[in-house]
């Protein structure tokens, strides 16, 4: 878990810097809303996952 949110975060770091020219506090403070909605997501997704029972679709 910790590998992919330095990953997601890295990734979307440097890319917000480099590809749109942006500050690194702008990359930063993108990288952060972009892990944190991945990392909610996923969370989200487990529970939906665990509450659906046999029957569910």
């Amino acid at each position: 878990m910790l590998a992919y949110v330095v990953a997601v975060f890295g990734l979307g770091a440097v890319v917000w810097h480099w590809v749109r020219g942006k500050s690194w506090d702008d990359s930063f403070s993108f990288a952060l809303t972009v892990t944190v909605s991945a990392v909610v997501g996923q969370w989200i997704a487990a529970v939906i996952r665990r509450r659906a029972g046999r029957g569910d679709g």
